[in-house]
């Protein structure tokens, strides 16, 4: 069973995928209007402050990951299309 930390960063994850790829309209206003639905509805145990700081704390993983994701793409695609120059043509 999820605790409700584990609960509200699951429901926040979800609802910003969603809206990122619809590209729902007053986006800020929904995600303050569905945090605190959650926080009223699923989670309780958390206070304000502790959703406050526990969603800082999953922004900062947020851009972490999305620096770790462009590195792995861009090495990915490195090894697919070498550059030119790393090609070796000369060495025929």
């Amino acid at each position: 069973m999820l605790n409700d930390r584990e609960k509200m960063v699951l429901h926040f994850c979800c609802f910003m995928t969603i809206a990122k790829m619809t590209g729902v309209a007053n986006k800020d206003e929904l995600i303050e209007k569905m945090i605190k639905d959650i926080r009223k509805n699923r989670c309780r145990s958390l206070s304000e402050e502790d959703v406050g700081k526990l969603l800082d704390e999953v922004a900062e993983e947020m851009e972490g990951g999305r620096n770790m994701f462009k590195f792995l793409i861009d090495e990915t695609i490195a090894d697919v299309y070498p550059r030119k120059e790393d090609r070796w043509d000369d060495l025929k």
